[in-house]
């Protein structure tokens, strides 16, 4: 089978025709279904380490923390490697599955067959039908992503999460969905944004522009968004405002790829926690930064990732 085509089909944008020559060729015998996977594999595996870039004009983009970059690397191979190990894939006729997964410590900007643009933040997912922009636009989101949605009014843009499922037509917004977390947070920049519960079409509210709407654990309000700050992170600018010790520290997970272990549970009963920290400061500066407002001592072992405060 010929790469080129294999390509179109994983970014999307092969034609109904080509799809179907290729779901044949991998249905015709094990060993070109062996040979799809690895190139599906490989293809995965250069989004996220920059060779896409030479090869094809750069779909994705991913931006390294500083002193963890070896092992983040590292951890982008084993998750897609384990993916491809761990998934038995369903050949259907009507729509191939894509998924682009984001590590801890790391973020991603993709751009869809429509030209939407996606910016993924840590430990997110994105997945989506290998059709997609054909007949429809629907995206499954688990974590926190920016779109800047490629305007059709005949199409609509469906975001799907655990909790909410948000309708554009052509918009920016952020959405922060991590699965189990039992939040979803929605900011809208520009546009209009229609959001619902996951499982019905009832309308719960629509956001005009510079509104954030919260869902905390089934409890929903709207308010006025004070700043955009925030939503920088996906130009490595971290922003605090307000936020509690707790959900500092999540955070910081998330954006370093390490586990952080407080022992003194006291600890988190800190007050709340405003600053801004450029990616590039490292978490040993911001976690200094912080202990001067909330005084707590740390030891970091590099070789586990792990943090303690006490």
């Amino acid at each position: 089978m010929n790469q080129e085509l294999l390509y179109k089909y994983f970014k999307g944008t092969a034609s109904v025709d080509e799809e179907k020559q290729i779901l044949d060729w991998v249905e015709a015998s094990e060993e070109n279904r062996e040979a799809y996977l690895k190139e599906r594999m490989m293809y995965d595996i250069s989004l996220f380490s920059g060779d896409q870039e030479a090869k094809e004009k750069k779909t994705v983009r991913l931006i390294p923390m500083l002193r963890w970059a070896t092992r983040i690397a590292a951890a982008v191979i084993v998750a897609v490697a384990g993916y491809f190990m761990a998934t038995d894939y369903l050949y259907a006729k009507d729509a191939q599955l894509q998924t682009i997964t984001v590590p801890a410590g790391q973020r991603a900007q993709i751009t869809l067959a429509d030209g939407t643009r996606v910016w993924l933040n840590a430990k997110s997912t994105l997945t989506y039908a290998a059709n997609f922009g054909r007949e429809e636009r629907n995206v499954e989101l688990d974590g926190e992503a920016y779109f800047e949605v490629a305007k059709n009014k005949s199409i609509p843009f469906f975001v799907n999460t655990e909790m909410n499922r948000v309708r554009v037509v052509g918009t920016s917004f952020n959405i922060c969905a991590y699965k189990g977390s039992k939040e979803f947070g929605a900011t809208l920049v520009e546009g209009i944004v229609d959001i619902y519960p996951a499982n019905n079409d009832q309308v719960i509210t629509r956001l005009q522009k510079d509104e954030y709407f919260l869902n905390e654990d089934g409890k929903c309000k709207k308010t006025a968004l004070p700043s955009y700050d925030y939503l920088r992170w996906k130009e490595g600018l971290y922003c605090f405002d307000d936020a509690p010790f707790s959900d500092v520290l999540g955070r910081l997970e998330k954006y370093y790829n390490v586990t952080i272990n407080v022992t003194d549970p006291e600890l988190m009963n800190y007050g709340s926690f405003t600053g801004k920290f450029r990616e590039q400061d490292g978490l040993e500066h911001i976690l200094k930064t912080i202990s001067r407002d909330h005084p707590f001592n740390y030891s970091i072992n590099e070789e586990k990732n792990v943090i303690t405060i006490y």
